[in-house]
C-alpha cells in the first residue's frame, strides 16, 4: 500500500509539474506539433514532387535534407554551388499545411577527426553556415541536429586525437567551445532558430542525481557519448535569447507506460538541471524545451529482427493501433511543443503504412487538443499479451 501511494503522489506532482508549465506555455503557444522524419527524409526535389501526398498526412511539418549535402562535420570544405537547385526549389515550395519545416544537419565526424585542429573546425563553422543558408529558403522553423556517430565517434573521450596529452575536463572545456561557435554559425544565417535534437540530456537520466561533481566527471569520462552534454551546453551559451532547443527525448521511442513520459518531461525539465554550469541553468529553463518521439517501426514490429521488436509480436494489429495511440497522446500530452514521428521500414509519402496508424495520430492530436482523455490504458493490454505468450509455451 505504501508503494501503491508513494507512486501515486509522484504521478500526482509530475503531473502537476506538467500541466502547470504546459498551461503556461500554452498562454503564448497554444498547439502541440507532429514533425515526421525518417529513412523516408526528402530532398527539395522529392518534396516539390510529392507535395499533395505529403500534405494528405496528419503532420504539421517535416525534416528534410539538402541534396547538395547535409553534414557539417567534414573536412572537405561544402561549396555554395552544391545547393543551387535546391535553393531554386525551397523558394518555389508553397506548403499549405506544413508550416513546422526543419533542414537535417549532421555532426557526423569523419576518421582523424580532431576537437583541437583550428583549421577542421575553420571548416566545419563555415560547412553550418552554407548548410543554413541553404537551408532557410524553405522559410523554415529550425534546424534539425544530428549528432550521432556514424563513422568515427567524437563524443567518445577515450577515442579522440589527444586523449593522452589532455585530460577529459579539458576537452569538454575544448567541445563547448565548439558548440558555442557552431551555434554563432547556425545563427548567423537562421537567427533565434528552433534547434531540435533528437536527445541530449535526456540521454543521460542514470547520471542526474549524483551530486558529487567530480564523480559524475568521471562516470562522463567513460560514456559512449559523454563529451556531447558539453558541445550542447556551448551552444546553448552561445544561443541567442530568441534561440530555442528541443531535446527530442529518443529513449521515448520504447515507452510502454504513461508515467513514462511524465517522467522523462520531470527529468529533462528539473533533474538535468544537476548537469548544465550553474551560470546556464536560468538559460536552460528559459529556452529548452521537453520534447518526444515515436517509433512506428518499433510499435508495430516491423524492425528486424524480429527478436528486437519481441512486445510488439504478441499483440494483434488492433492492440499495436492502441499502443501506438497511446504512445502518441502522452507523447502530445507531455512536450512543450514538439513530437517526432520516426520510420525507417515504411514510407509515409509512398506507403505502405500500417493500418490504423494515420487514424491513432489523428486521434491522439484530437485527444490532447480538445483535452479529451485518452480513455484506456496501455498497461494492462500489454500485460496481458504477455500473458497470452506465457501460457504458450
Amino acid at each position: 500500500m505504501r508503494r501503491l501511494l508513494y507512486s501515486l503522489a509522484l504521478l500526482c506532482s509530475i503531473g502537476a509539474l506538467v500541466t502547470g508549465r504546459t498551461a503556461a506555455a500554452q498562454s503564448t503557444r497554444t498547439a502541440k506539433t507532429l514533425i515526421e522524419y525518417g529513412w523516408d527524409v526528402p530532398t527539395p526535389q522529392q518534396m516539390q514532387q510529392q507535395s499533395a501526398a505529403m500534405q494528405s498526412r496528419p503532420f504539421d511539418g517535416i525534416v528534410f535534407k539538402l541534396s547538395g549535402g547535409f553534414n557539417a562535420f567534414v573536412r572537405k570544405p561544402i561549396e555554395s554551388a552544391s545547393f543551387a537547385s535546391d535553393e531554386k526549389i525551397l523558394r518555389s515550395l508553397d506548403f499549405k499545411r506544413y508550416k513546422k519545416n526543419f533542414v537535417l544537419i549532421w555532426g557526423t565526424a569523419e576518421a582523424g577527426w580532431d576537437w583541437y585542429d583550428d583549421a577542421l573546425w575553420d571548416t566545419v563553422v563555415n560547412n553550418a553556415k552554407r548548410l543554413a543558408y541553404a537551408g532557410k529558403a524553405a522559410r523554415l522553423k529550425g534546424i534539425c541536429f544530428d549528432p550521432e556517430p556514424y563513422d568515427f565517434n567524437p563524443w567518445e573521450y577515450s577515442k579522440q586525437a589527444h586523449a593522452s596529452e589532455h585530460k577529459f575536463a579539458d576537452y569538454r572545456l575544448k567541445v563547448r567551445q565548439r558548440g558555442e561557435q557552431f551555434m554563432h554559425a547556425l545563427e548567423s544565417e537562421i537567427p533565434a532558430p528552433v534547434l531540435l535534437t533528437f536527445f541530449h540530456v535526456s540521454l543521460y537520466g542514470k547520471l542526474m542525481d549524483e551530486k558529487n561533481l567530480v564523480q559524475l566527471e568521471r562516470k562522463l569520462e567513460g560514456e559512449h557519448w559523454g563529451l556531447m552534454p558539453d558541445f550542447l551546453i556551448g551552444m546553448l551559451k552561445g544561443a541567442s535569447k530568441g534561440a530555442r532547443f528541443v531535446d527530442g527525448n529518443e529513449m521515448s521511442y520504447y515507452y510502454t507506460s504513461s508515467e513514462a513520459f511524465f517522467r522523462a518531461y520531470h527529468t529533462i525539465r528539473e533533474r538535468a538541471l544537476n548537469i548544465i554550469p550553474t551560470e546556464l541553468r536560468a538559460k536552460y529553463s528559459r529556452q529548452v524545451q521537453v520534447g518526444s518521439a515515436l517509433y512506428v517501426d518499433h510499435l508495430y514490429a516491423l524492425r528486424e529482427p524480429k527478436e528486437a521488436a519481441k512486445l510488439a509480436n504478441l499483440l494483434t494489429p488492433e492492440e499495436r493501433t492502441k499502443w501506438f495511440e497511446h504512445n502518441a497522446y502522452y507523447a502530445l500530452y507531455t512536450t512543450d511543443e514538439y513530437v517526432w514521428c520516426y520510420s525507417e521500414r515504411m514510407n509515409w509519402w509512398t506507403g505502405p503504412v500500417p493500418p490504423g496508424a494515420e487514424d491513432a495520430l489523428k486521434d491522439a492530436v484530437q485527444k490532447v487538443a480538445e483535452g479529451k482523455p485518452l480513455g484506456y490504458a496501455i498497461e494492462p493490454i500489454l500485460t496481458e499479451a504477455a500473458t497470452r505468450q506465457s501460457a504458450r509455451k
